[in-house]
């Protein structure tokens, strides 16, 4: 059996199964989720520590949504332009949680619909941008099976995402997407300093390169999304991004796209180095 481990457990969260679900429970406390047909989300990737509140809310709206969902694809990792796409072919993925059992007939038909290398089972390091989620989605969709994909910061992402959408339909009832990426990545530890340091810069990461990215999430632009993700730093994984709003439109969203929450890291614990994060329900 090929079991991709859960590295960071432990790490960027709790590695023991009850600390993990009192995690969880905690950030999506103050979660108030509307009723509605929502089919997706996107939410960030970092530890938990910083992240986790956008996460946990934002799963708390999809699974009152999908209570029953009976699959979750998970777009993530961190591609650039030249890729590669991927997707895992192996048996399951660890969590804390229990294990999370990949659809291996689904991931062999998108491996043959498309131009997908295979996700590797070990992987030369660890991937905070697609593992960070797998709790979340073992915690609220416990009867789910998963299908991971990464997805490269290209055209080609929505293209992946209609594709995936399409071929779940022969195989799952009630699939729902989801998105990993972490916004804006600003200050010196990321080499990214336009507006300097201070309030002035905090401020236009917030109000402005983040929420660019945010509205066009929003308007459900996937070619907006893919543009500020790759030409103003406004996301991490913007292919992830493209393809989850694309599989979602091709499935048929009833619900306008809504933003949970938003907010950044030096809300969390203030530096010069931070990260946005927002959780947007499709």
């Amino acid at each position: 059996m090929l079991r991709r481990p859960a590295y960071l457990a432990g790490q960027w969260y709790p590695s023991q199964p009850n600390a993990c679900r009192e995690a969880i429970a905690a950030h999506a406390r103050s979660a108030r989720p509307e009723q509605g047909e929502w089919r997706g989300l996107i939410g960030p990737h970092a530890g938990w520590y910083f992240s986790g509140d956008a996460a946990a809310r934002t799963y708390a709206w999809l699974a009152r949504a999908r209570p029953d969902a009976d699959l979750v694809v998970v777009f993530g990792s961190h591609r650039g332009p030249e890729g590669p796409n991927t997707v895992f072919r192996g048996d399951v993925w660890e969590t804390p949680l229990g294990d999370l059992d990949n659809h291996r007939a689904l991931a062999d038909g998108v491996a043959q619909a498309l131009p997908l290398q295979d996700e590797p089972v070990t992987p030369r390091h660890a991937d905070n941008g697609v593992e960070l989620h797998l709790p979340f989605v073992r915690y609220f969709f416990p009867q789910a099976r998963l299908l991971m994909l990464g997805v490269a910061a290209a055209p080609a992402a929505v293209h992946v995402g209609e594709q995936v959408a399409t071929l779940s339909a022969a195989h799952a009832r009630n699939p729902v997407f989801v998105g990993s990426t972490d916004l804006t990545h600003y200050g010196p530890n990321y080499g990214f300093e336009p507006h300097g340091r201070g309030a002035a810069a905090v401020g236009w990461v917030r109000r402005e390169n983040d929420r660019r990215f945010i509205d066009a999430v929003l308007a459900g632009d996937e070619g907006a999304v893919l543009r500020h993700g790759v030409e103003t730093h406004g996301a991490c994984c913007p292919g992830a991004a493209a393809a989850t709003l694309a599989a979602v439109r091709t499935w048929g969203a009833r619900e306008k796209p809504k933003l949970v929450d938003h907010y950044l890291s030096c809300d969390v614990q203030p530096n010069s180095s931070f990260v946005g994060y927002a959780g947007i329900i499709l």
